[in-house]
């Protein structure tokens, strides 16, 4: 027989877990569920709930008292915070709580409670923390809440008032700002390969700890990795207190400054208010023009001063190397500088002045580029020959993943260790690929959609048919397709010979002076429209 008994019941769920051992391995994924179960269990321990049980990739938890379970909540919230500082990959959690009667049997729980507390857990999104009406009326004091309205939530008869647990992370990570939004996506592919051009970054970042400023520059053609590498940089800093801020440059959209408007802005909207006064206090309005944000955080914000164009384009930049360096007083700072080969005029003058002004600064500029893009006259190649003389610029150019990182990426994804076929596989991928991480995760997946790489009774995968006779995969043909149709019309027609004549070409664009590069299949045949044609 059953008993009814009036509790506070916690879901949580880790959000992406059905794609973790697609990014990562079987084995590896199931050490980083280890590790998030453990982090949880740790909250549970020390606020005094009690798992009832592990419900898939979450946990079920009962408190005797509303204000232990938001405690608890928040709690995991914050340890998962903490932990993602340094970590390659990274948790998401939702939680949901409700609180109400619920029927207990043989150590289990049933009723209303628990299935609002399950519902609002699938409804809330990654880091956030819902729960019902009783929750937030009952906990005491010390915690806040944000009204959400009323939520259509699956199995309820009626909507369902909902609010929003605000969470801060712990005191220890407290004066860190947070990461800029594009850092905290959850990559589709666990990273591997790049050891020494990592270990070298690392090296810069730590110099820039101890008081330097540096630039590292990172080249290469599209899909190689170059975001990636500096992203996960940019994680580790963070985890290790710094400053990060993320600006990307648009192939379309030539707006002036256009990353450091999206860095500064983050920074702006983030950054505490006496650093903000004191900047505006010493060095004047100009920053409002990459910032306007910056108006409603510091009250009485001065204009910017008015005098000829060039003057004011100096104040501006003075503007922000001041910035930078208020900023990295008390932390260093990464700074990510995205497909700088789309970058105007402004941005590249502004990132000159950063990188050769006598400021003190503690930061790591990270600039990305695709070296493919770039004729001799690009103001980028005028830049980097500029820069080429500067101490503490460097450059790190990237090449295709190795067929041991290749490996690692297919038993990722089929889930067990590669025996001689399909090691033979990853040697064909890699010569078709160049080791192009973006093309050979499209490879791969075009690879199963087309039905030749198909799983056996056994488990494994297997190989059926050439991976020559499949043709290019869609998003492949996209992305090429808009690369030759960059080029001049002489140089598509050179470039349909050469497909011609093969992968081993050596002509140089005449008009250009670059040779074009592109994956394997591509340069076999190419039509008169741009377009990458079926192989074979």
């Amino acid at each position: 027989m059953g008993s009814l008994e009036t509790s506070t019941v916690l879901f949580t769920d880790l959000v992406g877990s059905t794609g973790l051992a697609t990014r990562v391995g079987p084995g590896a994924a199931e050490s980083l569920r280890r590790d998030h179960f453990a982090i949880l269990r740790g909250a549970v321990e020390t606020t005094g709930g009690r798992e009832v049980k592990n419900v898939g990739d979450g946990l079920m938890v009962v408190f005797t008292s509303s204000s232990a379970a938001v405690g608890c909540a928040v709690e995991m919230q914050q340890r998962i915070e903490r932990r993602n500082r340094k970590a390659d990959e990274q948790f998401s959690v939702r939680i949901g709580i409700s609180m109400g009667e619920a029927d207990v049997e043989e150590g289990d729980y049933f009723g209303p409670p628990v299935v609002e507390a399950a519902r609002l857990c699938a409804a809330a999104a990654g880091g956030q923390i819902l729960c019902g009406d009783l929750v937030r009326a009952t906990a005491r004091e010390g915690h806040e809440f944000r009204p959400l309205g009323l939520l259509d939530l699956k199995g309820l008869p009626e909507p369902f008032s909902a609010h929003e647990v605000d969470w801060q992370p712990a005191e220890d990570s407290a004066h860190t700002l947070p990461l800029p939004p594009r850092l905290r996506e959850v990559p589709p592919v666990g990273y591997v390969g790049r050891d020494v051009e990592r270990e070298g970054l690392t090296f810069l970042f730590d110099q820039v700890r101890e008081g330097a400023r540096r630039v590292a520059l990172i080249s290469g053609e599209p899909g190689i990795g170059k975001t990636r590498l500096a992203t996960q940089l940019a994680v580790h800093g963070h985890g290790d207190g710094a400053t990060v801020l993320y600006g990307r440059c648009d192939e379309d959209l030539g707006v002036p400054y256009g990353p450091w408007v999206r860095a500064l802005r983050h920074y702006v909207t983030e950054a505490p208010d006496e650093i903000l006064r004191a900047h505006a206090e010493q060095y004047g309005g100009e920053l409002a023009q990459l910032a306007p944000e910056i108006r409603t955080r510091v009250p009485g914000y001065p204009e910017p001063r008015e005098t000829d164009p060039e003057t004011e384009r100096y104040l501006l930049l003075g503007a922000v190397t001041s910035l930078l360096e208020v900023a990295t007083r008390d932390a260093p700072m990464v700074l990510i500088l995205d497909d700088l080969h789309w970058a105007d005029s402004p941005s590249l003058s502004l990132l000159r002045h950063v990188a050769t002004h006598d400021a003190p600064l503690r930061l790591l500029v990270l600039g990305t580029y695709r070296d493919s893009e770039l004729a001799n006259d690009h103001p980028l190649a005028i830049l980097l020959a500029d820069l080429h003389r500067e101490e503490g610029v460097s450059r790190i150019p990237l090449t295709g993943l190795e067929e041991d990182h290749v490996v690692t990426l297919m038993e990722a994804a089929a889930g067990h260790e590669l025996t001689g076929p399909g090691r033979r596989l990853a040697q064909a991928i890699v010569r078709e690929t160049d080791g192009n991480p973006f093309y050979v995760a499209e490879l791969l997946r075009h690879l199963r959609e087309a039905g030749a790489l198909v799983q056996g009774a056994d488990g494994r995968f297997r190989i059926e048919g050439r991976i020559e006779d499949l043709g290019l995969p869609q998003s492949v043909r996209e992305v090429v397709g808009r690369r030759v149709k960059r080029l001049s019309e002489p140089s598509r027609q050179a470039l349909a010979v050469a497909a011609v004549i093969g992968r081993d070409t050596r002509t140089r664009c005449s008009t250009c002076s670059r040779r074009p590069r592109l994956p394997r299949w591509s340069t076999r045949r190419v039509r008169s429209d741009a377009s990458p044609s079926r192989t074979r």
